[in-house]
């Protein structure tokens, strides 16, 4: 009876050493998270739609068939690249050095681009339809075909332009320089070219309906 009298005092050390190893053990709460917005930055390796690659060096690529609808491209370098059939919808493309490029059957619906350098750049039947090209030069670029309906091309520069059958029809090309430009078989119904310089350029077979001539006045014959 004895020994177990002596037992209780060394079980009840035991329960106590158990009860503090088990609170010891308890979880502690989880750490608070807060989440964090990633800024948008620019890289140029990733081009496609919606990509931010203003002022990227882009020159000499070759993007032909690439979505690229809604990309920033302002400022950019894409000099000479390949532009074969790439979808350029909505792009913004203002202040970007195309020259040399080539856009043959790109879409450019609604893009923007604004004072962009495009000199000798192929357009050939590209759409343009209702693209913003004001102040850009488009010296001795090729138009052929290419489809201009609504552009904004005022104050451009498209001396020696080739745009052979191109549809300009409703284009605002006032104060825009046609110097020496072959607008042969050009659409111009319902465009508007007050105030601009067409001295040596050629619109043999062009159509004229109710085209706002240089001097301001609509008419349908050639100004």
């Amino acid at each position: 009876m004895n020994s177990h009298i002596g037992l209780w005092p060394k079980l009840l050390t035991v329960l106590l050493l158990f009860g503090g190893s088990v609170t010891g053990c308890t979880p502690a709460s989880p750490a608070v998270t807060t989440t964090t917005t990633i800024p948008v930055s620019v890289d140029c390796r990733l081009p496609g739609a919606g990509s931010i690659l203003r002022g990227c060096d882009l020159s000499g690529k070759d993007f032909s068939n690439v979505d690229l609808t809604g990309a920033d491209l302002s400022g950019a370098d894409l000099t000479s690249t390949y532009l074969y059939m790439a979808d350029l919808t909505n792009a913004t493309l203002s202040g970007s050095n195309l020259s040399n490029a080539n856009l043959q059957s790109a879409v450019l619906t609604g893009a923007q681009l604004v004072t962009a350098n495009l000199s000798s750049s192929y357009f050939y039947m590209a759409d343009l339809t209702g693209a913003n090209l004001a102040g850009s030069n488009l010296s001795n670029a090729n138009l052929q075909r290419a489809l201009l309906s609504g552009a904004v091309l005022t104050g451009s520069n498209m001396t020696g332009v080739y745009a052979y059958e191109s549809d300009l029809s409703a284009a605002d090309l006032r104060n825009t320089n046609l110097t020496n430009a072959n607008m042969q078989n050009v659409n111009l119904s319902l465009a508007n070219l007050t105030g601009a310089n067409l001295y040596g350029s050629y619109f043999f077979g062009a159509t004229w309906l109710s085209t706002t001539c240089p001097n301001g006045i609509l008419q349908s014959t050639r100004c």
